[in-house]
C-alpha cells in the first residue's frame, strides 16, 4: 500500500512570515532542536511509512537545503527507482502559493507511477505515520484526505489557518478560515493525500475551473463537489509561521514529555544528516542545566534552558539563558544572554548583555559580530 504513494514537500511555504531565519536559506532547511533541519521530520515521515519516491519543490534559497539533504542517503531515499530529487523552479515563473507550486512541478507527478499523492509543508514538525492515514484514504474512497489535530484558538493567539466541520463518518461538510472560528477546532496540519490522476485533472483543468488556491478553491468550495475526508494526528505537531512560534516550539524541546512524544513513536525514528564531530566538552567552571547541548561544543560558562548546535563556545563567565545558539557561535566572557537566537557563525563579544522576550526572541544574524 505505502510504496503507492508519491511524496510532495513545498519547501518554501510560509518562510516570509519568519523572514529572518529564512534570510539565507529555505524554511525547511532552518535549523531546528540541536542537530536537525525542519525538513528532517517530513522527510522521516515519508520514508518511515514506505514512501520512497519524494520531490522537494523549492523556489530560492535552497543551496543549504541541496546540500543538507544530498542524494537522501540519510533518509533511505538514495535510489535508482525513485528516491528523493530537488524541484527548482521554472526560471520564467514565480510563485508564492501551493496551487502555483504544484502547477510548476507537475511534470514530476505526471512522470510518477504511484497512485496517491502526499502533500506536506516544509516546516511541520511531527512523527506521522502516513500509512495509516493512505489506508483510511482508500477505504473511504476519498477524493482528498486532509489531516487535522485538535486545537484551541483563542483570541488573537493564531495564524490564519484552515479549519474544519466534520460529520460522523469523518467527511469534511464545511472549511473556513480560523478568523472565522474560535474554541475548540479542527485544524489543518496542511498535510493532505490526493488520487494521482484527481489531483492532474485538477492541474490540468485549473484554468477552466479558476483554480489559483488549494485552500481557497479545491477543499472549501469543494466540499459539496469532492469526496473530502478528515483523518486526526493526536501526536505532537508544530508548524513555524512566525519566528515567536519557532522560538516557542523549539523550547517545547526541553520538555522531556513533548521531546519523547515528538521522537519515540511506536519506533519510528526522525533521521538527519550525520556529521563526525568531536564529544560536547564541559570544564569544571561549567555549570549546565536543563539545555541541548550538541556534539563539538565547548562549555566554560553557565547555560540554562537554552538550545546549543554543533561547535557552540562559551566562555568562562559568560552565561546562556532561554536562547537558541546555531553553529559554531561564540560567546565570550562576561556576556549575557537571554532569549536570543543566533544564526551560524555569530561572534558576542566580552561583557555584552543581550535581552529579548519569549514573544518576541532577540536575532542576530548569520556572521555577525556583536
Amino acid at each position: 500500500m505505502n510504496n503507492q504513494a508519491l511524496g510532495v514537500i513545498f519547501g518554501n511555504i510560509n518562510e516570509k512570515q519568519i523572514g529572518a531565519l529564512t534570510t539565507n536559506r529555505s524554511i525547511a532547511s532552518v535549523p531546528f532542536g540541536g542537530r536537525y533541519r525542519l525538513i528532517d521530520f517530513t522527510l522521516s515521515n515519508m520514508s518511515n511509512s514506505g514512501i520512497y519516491n519524494v520531490g522537494v519543490i523549492t523556489r530560492s534559497n535552497y543551496q543549504s537545503l541541496m546540500q543538507h539533504v544530498g542524494s537522501g542517503k540519510s533518509w533511505d531515499l538514495s535510489r535508482k527507482i525513485g528516491g528523493l530529487r530537488i524541484l527548482p523552479p521554472n526560471l520564467d515563473k514565480v510563485f508564492n502559493t501551493r496551487w502555483e507550486a504544484l502547477k510548476n512541478s507537475s511534470h514530476f507527478i505526471r512522470n510518477a507511477d504511484e497512485r496517491y499523492v502526499v502533500l506536506c509543508d516544509g516546516d511541520v514538525v511531527c512523527n506521522f505515520d502516513f500509512s495509516k492515514a493512505l489506508a483510511f484514504h482508500e477505504d473511504r474512497a476519498s477524493d482528498i484526505t486532509v489531516i487535522y489535530r485538535k486545537k484551541f484558538l483563542g483570541e488573537g493567539n493564531e495564524k490564519n489557518k484552515l479549519c474544519f466541520t466534520i460529520d460522523d463518518d469523518s467527511r469534511v461538510v464545511e472549511a473556513v478560515k480560523s478568523d472565522k472560528a474560535k474554541g475548540m477546532q479542527n485544524v489543518s496540519t496542511y498535510m493532505c493525500i490526493m488520487g494521482r490522476e484527481f489531483l492532474l485533472g485538477l492541474l490540468e483543468n485549473s484554468e477552466e475551473k479558476n483554480i489559483s488556491s488549494l485552500d481557497r478553491d479545491i477543499i472549501m468550495r469543494g466540499v459539496n463537489e469532492y469526496k473530502i475526508y478528515a483523518y486526526e494526528h493526536k501526536g505532537y505537531f508544530a508548524s513555524m509561521d512566525s519566528i515567536s512560534n519557532y522560538y516557542r516550539h523549539s523550547m517545547e524541546m526541553l520538555d522531556r514529555n513533548k521531546c519523547v512524544m515528538l521522537f519515540d513513536n511506536d519506533g519510528a525514528n526522525i533521521y538527519t544528516k550525520v556529521r563526525d564531530s568531536a564529544p560536547c566538552r564541559f570544564s569544571a567552571s561549567s555549570a549546565v542545566k536543563n539545555s541541548i547541548i550538541a556534539d563539538g561544543c565547548i562549555i566554560k560558562g553557565r547555560v540554562e534552558n537554552s538550545i546549543l548546535f554543533r561547535g557552540v563556545k562559551v566562555a568562562e563567565d559568560a552565561v546562556v539563558k532561554n536562547s537558541i545558539l546555531f553553529q559554531d557561535t561564540e560567546v565570550d566572557d562576561g556576556t549575557f544572554l537571554n532569549c536570543v537566537i543566533t544564526d551560524k557563525n555569530v561572534h558576542i563579544l566580552e561583557s555584552r548583555m543581550l535581552s529579548g522576550h519569549e514573544t518576541n526572541p532577540y536575532f542576530i544574524s548569520k556572521n555577525s559580530i556583536i
